[in-house]
């Protein structure tokens, strides 16, 4: 691997870091992700995370209320309730559907949310692999913030 690789990889799991700390009290998440995807869209150092965090508090506690939703509805459905196979299927893509948009939004900011954008396949799919990955080594969930505001730039158009 390259040196400019290597930094990028160093940038984006502690940008991940970031994203956990600042989205400790759930309404800052969408700020959050927001920040992030701002500093790995740009190329800033990553220092400049802090700086263009801005709270959003009324984004933010719809962010945080759709994604509890989410987590509990995925959980519920894998684990505790009998749902045969295909229903599990279902809940999970429309998790990771609605997932995706709700984190490609997050990267465009509040203004930006305004307008639809369909959720792609390929944010859906990293959601999921995050998904899997936190639930098998759940120390990850500190760090899987950066690779999936990463995911979520390197997915949006324009």
């Amino acid at each position: 691997m390259t040196r400019e690789r290597l930094e990028v990889l160093a940038d984006t799991l502690l940008v991940g870091v970031f994203v956990f700390v600042a989205s400790l009290p759930l309404v800052t998440a969408f700020s959050a992700f927001g920040a992030a995807c701002a500093v790995l869209r740009d190329g800033l150092p990553v220092g400049r995370f802090w700086s263009l965090l801005r709270v959003q508090w009324l984004p933010g506690a719809v962010f945080a209320v759709l994604g509890a939703v989410l987590v509990v509805d995925v959980v519920l459905v894998m684990t505790v309730l009998p749902a045969p196979l295909p229903v599990r299927g279902a809940v999970l893509a429309a998790s990771s559907a609605i997932g995706a948009w709700i984190l490609s939004q997050a990267c465009l900011g509040w203004r930006g949310a305004l307008k639809f954008v369909a959720p792609r396949p390929m944010l859906m799919a990293a959601l999921v692999v995050a998904g899997v990955l936190v639930w098998a080594l759940p120390p990850l969930a500190l760090v899987i913030g950066g690779p999936l505001a990463l995911a979520a730039e390197s997915t949006r158009e324009g």
